[in-house]
């Protein structure tokens, strides 16, 4: 099992992407992330059939998932056990969160990601708020049968920043990382933290505004995992198409509020 600090090793040294230090905000504005951003490497934590936010207290319920950041998530889970409890495969302790994505299987072998990596970036034009300290999102359909938008849910080979993009596993060459890339809504309706659908709550800025629905903005979160090249046929447990991660917030308030504000100068 990946250490934070094993995990932040195996990005610095393989992915693309700039200036991957946990804490520290980028700019960038015409290159991948695409705007102002903080990001946080995390190592792998751990596998199970639960999923809190679509069949939360069901345990066993769920198809297969892949956690990176808090370390003792379950069905049960809520944003405040994560406050609660829990180590973080993340490198701030301040980020108890945890991310999660569909098991990635290489026939019945379920492959365990190098690391991953969090981007929380600021898209809009508008400046950007901190998500509500019980937060809970899902981006992508964990039921889709036919291929989903690439700004969404998708796949690249040779790391964070690889600017071609598959609705599928690609097979990847033998020295290229397989990433997975999910990009989260990034306007909230400034009144429930999770929805019925798990959906309503959230929406996605158009041409850096956030709709009169979900007036306030909040930084797009980006959730990217690395794995070894798999061949092809390789696939998600969800489904061929079916790529999406989700998120519950176990941040501290006071330290995500801190690094949001600087991402509005």
């Amino acid at each position: 099992m990946a250490t934070a600090a094993a995990a932040a090793a195996v990005v610095s040294a393989l992915v693309l992407a700039p200036d991957l230090a946990g804490s520290s905000a980028g700019r960038a504005a015409s290159t991948f992330p695409g705007g102002a951003y903080f990001n946080l490497a995390c190592g792998f934590s751990h596998q199970n059939n639960d999923d809190p936010i679509l069949l939360p207290a069901q345990p066993g319920r769920s198809h297969n998932h892949t956690y990176i950041g808090n370390k003792v998530v379950n069905a049960f889970s809520t944003p405040e056990t994560l406050r609660e409890r829990g180590d973080s495969t993340c490198e701030l302790d301040e980020d108890r969160s945890t991310y999660w994505v569909p098991t990635l299987y290489r026939g019945t072998r379920a492959v365990v990601p190098y690391a991953g990596v969090v981007y929380y970036v600021r898209l809009t034009s508008q400046r950007v708020s901190a998500y509500p300290s019980d937060l809970k999102m899902v981006a992508g359909n964990p039921s889709a049968k036919r291929a989903q938008k690439l700004g969404v849910a998708s796949w690249g080979c040779g790391g964070i920043g690889s600017a071609k993009r598959f609705a599928t596993v690609p097979k990847c060459r033998p020295n290229d990382m397989l990433e997975l890339r999910v990009q989260f809504p990034d306007c909230w309706n400034g009144k429930s933290a999770d929805s019925k659908n798990h959906r309503s709550h959230m929406a996605y800025s158009l041409s850096g505004r956030c709709p009169s629905s979900h007036p306030v903005a909040v930084p797009t979160l980006i959730v990217v995992l690395l794995y070894p090249p798999v061949p092809r046929g390789a696939f998600p447990a969800s489904g061929r198409f079916a790529a999406h991660a989700d998120f519950m917030n176990g941040w501290q308030v006071e330290a995500l509020q801190k690094l949001v504000t600087g991402l509005n100068y």
